[in-house]
C-alpha cells in the first residue's frame, strides 16, 4: 500500500489498457493546482503541452510552490513526468480567473489523454482547481451556503460545455474539494450533449450543496455517474452531504482534518483502501453542524458570511494562511475591535449564532417532540443513521487492530 505517488511510479500500462479511475482522477485533480506560467501559452491551447515536458522542461517547484503541500506536489509531478501512464497526458485549456469584486476564484484544466494508433479518440478528464490560499476563495466557498449557484460554479458549467465542443471522445470530470463541488454542479447542469459523452465525475472530499440548489429547474440529478470519496474523518466533504448516496470512504494516514490532504490517501493496487464508513466522530459532527446550518434560512446565512468577511478583512490579510500565522501577531485583536465597531444588530446576531454553533457542535441541536408523523419518522430515520454509525465506526477499529 502507498499513497498517489507511490501509485504514478507503480502504473505502466496506458489509458487504452485500463480506462481512467479514481485515483486517476484524485493524481490529475491535484496537479490542476498547478500555476502555469504565462511564458507557457501552450496550456492555454487545444493542443496542451504534455505532463512530460511541464516536469522536465520548466522550474517544477515554481509551477507547485503555491500549492499546500509543494514537497510531495513536486514529487508527483516529477513522477508524473516519467510516468509511461501519466507522461504524455496534454495539460491544455487552461483558465485562471480571480476577482475581489466578483467574489470569484475559479481555475479548470484539460487533460487530454494521449491517444495510441489503431484506437478511437481517448477523451479527456476535465479537472476543476479547488480552493486556494486567497481569503476570496475562501469567501466564495461560504456563498455557496445562501447561493443557489456562485461564479465558480456557473463558470464550471460553461467550462465544461465549452471543452465538450473542442476535444472529442469521451470526457471524465472532477476535482478535489471545491474542484469536486464544482465538477458536480456542471455535471448537473451542463447540456445533455455533454453529459451524454461524460463517463464519470469524481468529487474527493467535496462539499455537496444546499436543497435549493438541487431542487433548481436546471439540475440534472445524475446521481449515476457520481463517485464521491471521503476520509474517514471528512469534514468539508460531508457538509450539504445529504442529498449524495454511495460515498466511498478511503482510509488515510493522517489525523482529523489533515486527512483532507491527498497525499495522506492510501492506495491499495489501483483503487483505494476503504473503512466501512466514515468515524462516528466525523459523523456526528457533521451532522450537528449541517443541524446549525439548516436553523438559519438564506438571508441569515448571507448575514453571518457578510459579517465574517467584515471581520477578516480587518485584519489586513490577502490568504488565508496569512490570517492563520497572524492571529498571534495582532490580526485576532484587530478583528475583535471590528466586531466591537459593529452596528449593535449586526454584532449581536453575529455573536449568538456562534454561540448556538459551538453549543450545537458541542451537546448537539436542541432536543424536539416529534409530533406529526412526518416528524415521527425523520426521527426514528435519525435515530437508526446514528445507530448505523456507531456499528460501523466499531467495525472499523476493529479492522484496524486486526491489521486489515
Amino acid at each position: 500500500m502507498g499513497n498517489i505517488i507511490d501509485y504514478v511510479k507503480a502504473s505502466t500500462e496506458s489509458f487504452a489498457q485500463r480506462p481512467l479511475n479514481r485515483v486517476d482522477s484524485l493524481v490529475l485533480s491535484w496537479l490542476a493546482y498547478m500555476r502555469i506560467p504565462e511564458e507557457v501559452p501552450e496550456s492555454c491551447t487545444t493542443e496542451g503541452i504534455s505532463i512530460a515536458r511541464l516536469g522536465n522542461q520548466f522550474d517544477v517547484l515554481g509551477l507547485v510552490a503555491p500549492l499546500h503541500d509543494a514537497k510531495r506536489s513536486e514529487e508527483l509531478l516529477r513522477a508524473c513526468a516519467i510516468s509511461p501512464r501519466f507522461a504524455q497526458i496534454s495539460a491544455c485549456r487552461s483558465v485562471d480567473t480571480w476577482s475581489r469584486a466578483g467574489e470569484i476564484q475559479f481555475s479548470a484544466t484539460t487533460f487530454a489523454l494521449p491517444a495510441e494508433p489503431g484506437t478511437t479518440a481517448p477523451g479527456a478528464y476535465v479537472a476543476f482547481r479547488g480552493t486556494d490560499d486567497t481569503i476570496v476563495g475562501w469567501k466564495e466557498n461560504f456563498n455557496m451556503a445562501f447561493h443557489d449557484a456562485v461564479p465558480s460554479q456557473t463558470a464550471a458549467q460553461e467550462y465544461l460545455d465549452q471543452v465538450a465542443l473542442l476535444v472529442d471522445g469521451p470526457l471524465w470530470v472532477g476535482g478535489h474539494s471545491k474542484g469536486g463541488n464544482l465538477a458536480t454542479f456542471a455535471l448537473n447542469t451542463c447540456s445533455a450533449s455533454t453529459r451524454g459523452r461524460i463517463e464519470r465525475c469524481f468529487a474527493h472530499d467535496a462539499p455537496g450543496f444546499t436543497s435549493q440548489t438541487i431542487a433548481s429547474a436546471d439540475w440534472a440529478g445524475a446521481d449515476e455517474l457520481l463517485d464521491k470519496t471521503v476520509p474517514e474523518e471528512s469534514i468539508i466533504g460531508l457538509l450539504f452531504d445529504e442529498q449524495v448516496q454511495g460515498m466511498t470512504v478511503v482510509k488515510s494516514t493522517n489525523p482529523g482534518i489533515l486527512q483532507h490532504a491527498p497525499f495522506s490517501w492510501v492506495v491499495d493496487g489501483t483503487d483505494f483502501a476503504t473503512a466501512h464508513a466514515v468515524s462516528y466522530d466525523s459523523y456526528r459532527r457533521n451532522k450537528r453542524l449541517n443541524a446549525w446550518i439548516a436553523t438559519l434560512d438564506a438571508p441569515s446565512r448571507e448575514r453571518f458570511v457578510e459579517v465574517l468577511y467584515k471581520l477578516v478583512q480587518s485584519s489586513g490579510e490577502v490568504t488565508f494562511s496569512g490570517l492563520m500565522d497572524t492571529l498571534d501577531d495582532g490580526s485576532l485583536d484587530l478583528m475583535l475591535r471590528r466586531l466591537d465597531g459593529l452596528p449593535d444588530a449586526d454584532r449581536n446576531f453575529f455573536v449568538d449564532e456562534v454561540k448556538d454553533l459551538v453549543a450545537t457542535l458541542l451537546l448537539g441541536p436542541a432536543p424536539t417532540n416529534p409530533e406529526t408523523p412526518t416528524e415521527r419518522a425523520d426521527d426514528a430515520s435519525s435515530k437508526l443513521d446514528d445507530a448505523t454509525a456507531r456499528f460501523h465506526d466499531s467495525m472499523s477499529k476493529m479492522d484496524k487492530y486486526l491489521g486489515l
